[in-house]
């Protein structure tokens, strides 16, 4: 296939695109993906460029691996470019740069999710004295704030961080136990860039693309701007209508300045939207062209498209909207002949299961099969589950402290906190890593305080024996096929945890993080598994209708979309000043998922669990979003709507 085909002239005039910078500005469906894909394909057969001289940023594992799999489907196997998420690219980068690093702990190891929350941030509120784990969770996110920002590069500010002392314990702990935080992993990559003049990345590059460039915060595009410093060529794509992430300090400013930031750079415009039918398009517009910033775009639908299905519906309660959701999705599976999976439910918070709960339990009741994402559980935050991951990663390096605080903390009877304090303090003073204490200890048990010597040196024992015998082969060896690797850690799975549906989980998850790099080793899995932002991140299960978050939603596509709760007390909630454009943008990207089905859902009133949620938690009463309260679609009552509907499937 040549690199145009079926492009429509303005995605063909931007894969085309060579000789400055660009920045392409592309609405909802507008085909940026599939424009993307053909600039790489330009690069390589019209240009032949090496695919080893391009670079490609996404913003989640999901969204590199679709771009890899296109690129791969135009050019063929082996003539594919470096795509990945800017943490796996900076990852990679501090590795290779490992010797010229001095204020990381060395070997690179990042903390997960579980670890921080289960070890990091319960040592540090003990460390310190706080009162609530919500402490030291606030402390850390605006460490990683400020890193985001750029501001912890601001004149003073280890003194007006509000809690210094929170600095101090936090860098020891880190250093005992050799960990990097995961939010901290562009910062530290932009530093090097900046402070070392022989930092080497990935190379000969000559031609950088990012998808979602809206979504970048300071940080992130401070390290795109060193790299495009060293003589290359900056491709970005984006819309700032769709710049959801502002909890990680994103902001469309980064988008809107490009044209400053890089002058001289080319204008271009993708405008027909080829996702969404006209009614669906025309309501999501009416949402983003509230904010009086925006960069003004055009965006229509493609020609002869039809207007689709568009409904504000009204329900008295939580009960009747998630009876009324369970019946739109039966007419929509036996009136249109939809799949479950093509549609998708959206909430825009559901913590605990508030709101998933009640809709999947109605559907559940209709005999449609659901799955909800909102609150989805981590095989690895299971006990076995995460001792059998702390155990791979033993395998790749057994000086890996976390993952023997791990098994201390979960796997080796009779070792509680006592015992753990006491390794921790025995590493502080000789100014050595927790691991590096155990396996001294393990040499030597001496060294150990009398009262904890037997319980320890048998912990330790039990570790390495059952070490071992799940990885007895050479763990940085790399298994060619694909299949050798997983059947050795298959085998592992399986003599490891006995619940059958828990080895099942935990062999999907490797799995998935293994496909996301194409890893050929142990050690390439357990990195994939480091740098998985799993609030962004989306897994949709087929054959069954999908309840997501609307973060979670973004970059998927279904033809009937539900959008439910979109009341003012959750979006814009609490929101102030900057945060609410943040918000709407949210409800756009929401609303412009959908084909050619699109209900809004909301209620009069919330009782029980839900009553306690948003921005008026305690009362009952509820109201349309104001982002909505004065569109076109008059709200229509939800239970009249739905029973309509029956009527006509009769």
């Amino acid at each position: 296939m040549a690199w145009d085909d079926n492009l429509l002239p303005e995605q063909r005039t931007a894969a085309a695109h060579t000789g400055s910078h660009v920045r392409l500005l592309a609405g909802p469906g507008t085909g940026k993906t599939l424009t993307l894909t053909r600039h790489v394909c330009f690069l390589v057969a019209e240009r032949n460029v090496s695919p080893a001289y391009v670079l490609a940023f996404t913003f989640t594992r999901a969204a590199a691996r679709e771009l890899r799999q296109r690129v791969e489907l135009e050019l063929g196997e082996g003539q594919c470019p470096r795509i990945s998420t800017l943490h796996s690219f900076a990852l990679r980068q501090l590795l290779k740069n490992a010797t010229r690093i001095a204020d990381l702990p060395q070997p690179l190891r990042i903390a997960d999710d579980w670890e921080e929350r289960n070890i990091i941030l319960e040592d540090l509120k003990t460390l310190i004295n706080l009162r609530r784990i919500s402490e030291a969770r606030d402390l850390l996110n605006e460490l990683s704030a400020d890193w985001q920002s750029l501001t912890v590069d601001e004149a003073d500010w280890e003194r007006r961080f509000p809690n210094p002392r929170f600095l101090g314990v936090w860098r020891e702990h880190r250093r005992i136990y050799g960990y990097t935080l995961r939010s901290e992993l562009v910062y530290q990559l932009k530093k090097a860039l900046e402070q070392r003049g022989d930092f080497e990345l990935e190379g000969p590059l000559e031609y950088l693309l990012v998808d979602e460039y809206q979504d970048l915060n300071r940080c992130d595009l401070a390290v795109v701007h060193e790299i495009v410093s060293r003589n290359v060529e900056l491709f970005i794509a984006g819309d700032d209508d769709q710049s959801i992430y502002g909890f990680r300090k994103a902001h469309p400013e980064g988008i809107r300045r490009f044209p400053r930031d890089y002058e001289g750079a080319e204008e271009l415009f993708l405008e027909i939207c080829k996702r969404c039918d006209c009614g669906i398009l025309d309501l999501g517009l009416f949402v983003a062209q509230q904010d009086p910033r925006r960069v003004d775009k055009r965006i229509q639908p493609e020609p002869g498209r039809e207007q689709g299905e568009v409904a504000l519906l009204r329900f008295t309660d939580q009960d009747a909207e998630a009876i009324g959701i369970s019946r739109l999705c039966s007419h929509l599976v036996e009136r249109h002949g939809l799949q479950p999976d093509d549609i998708l439910i959206l909430l825009r918070s559901d913590h605990n299961g508030a709101f998933s709960a009640p809709i999947r339990e109605r559907l559940e009741e209709a005999n449609i099969p659901v799955s909800s994402a909102t609150d989805t559980a981590n095989p690895f935050d299971n006990a076995d589950g995460r001792a059998f991951l702390a155990f791979m990663r033993l395998a790749v390096n057994r000086e890996d402290s976390l993952a023997w605080r791990t098994l201390f903390q979960l796997w080796c009877n009779g070792i509680g906190l006592g015992a753990i304090g006491v390794v921790y303090d025995l590493a502080r003073g000789r100014g050595v890593s927790f691991a590096q204490t155990l396996l001294t200890a393990h040499d030597d048990a001496n060294i150990l305080p009398s009262s904890y010597r037997f319980r320890i040196s048998e912990a330790i024992r039990r570790v390495l024996d059952r070490l071992e015998e799940l990885f007895p082969t050479d763990t940085q060896e790399e298994f060619e096929p694909y299949e050798r690797l997983m059947d050795v850690v298959r085998t592992a799975v399986e003599s490891f945890i006995g619940d059958e549906e828990v080895r099942k989980s935990v062999l999907v998850k490797v799995g998935q993080a293994a496909g996301a790099v194409e890893a050929k080793s142990i050690q390439e899995v357990v990195r994939a598994t480091e740098v998985a932002s799993e609030d962004i991140e989306q897994e949709i299960a087929q054959g069954k209708v999908n309840i997501l978050t609307m973060h979670r939603a973004k970059g998927l596509t279904a033809k009937a979309i539900i959008v439910a709760a979109v009341e003012d007390q959750y979006i814009p909630g609490r929101a102030q000043g900057d945060a609410v454009d943040d918000e709407r943008r949210l409800l756009y990207v929401s609303l412009t998922r959908a084909k050619h089905h699109l209900f809004v859902t909301y209620c009069d009133r919330r009782t029980g669990p839900q009553r306690h949620t948003g921005r008026d938690s305690g009362r009952v009463a509820r109201s349309l979003s104001q982002f909505l309260v004065d569109c076109l679609h008059t709200p229509q009552d939800g239970r009249t709507f739905v029973d309509n509907l029956a009527e006509e499937n009769e």
